[in-house]
C-alpha cells in the first residue's frame, strides 16, 4: 500500500501557486515526492483561493527581473569605468 501524502492546506497552496506560476505538474510533484494526480487535485480544490498569492509570487518574480537587469546595467556601468 502506498503511503499518504499529508500536509498542511498552507503548504498545499503553494504547491498549486507554483503550479499556476507557470511550472508543469510533473516537476512541482517531483521536487515534493508526490502525486502529479494529488497535486492536480489540489490544483482544481484550491484554484479559486490562490489567487492573492499567486498575484503575490508574479510581483516577486518582475522584482527579481527588474533587480537582475539593474545589476546588468551597474556591472557594464563598472566595467567601463574601468576600462578608463
Amino acid at each position: 500500500m502506498k503511503r499518504r501524502f499529508r500536509c498542511p492546506v498552507e503548504a498545499k497552496k503553494e504547491y498549486v501557486v507554483e503550479v499556476l506560476s507557470g511550472l508543469r505538474t510533473e516537476v512541482v510533484a517531483r521536487k515534493y515526492g508526490m502525486s502529479p494526480k494529488t497535486l492536480t487535485t489540489w490544483v482544481r480544490q484550491y484554484e479559486d483561493e490562490v489567487g492573492e498569492l499567486v498575484a503575490k509570487k508574479q510581483k516577486e518574480t518582475q522584482q527579481i527581473q527588474q533587480d537582475a537587469a539593474n545589476y546588468q546595467e551597474l556591472q557594464e556601468k563598472y566595467d567601463e569605468a574601468l576600462k578608463l
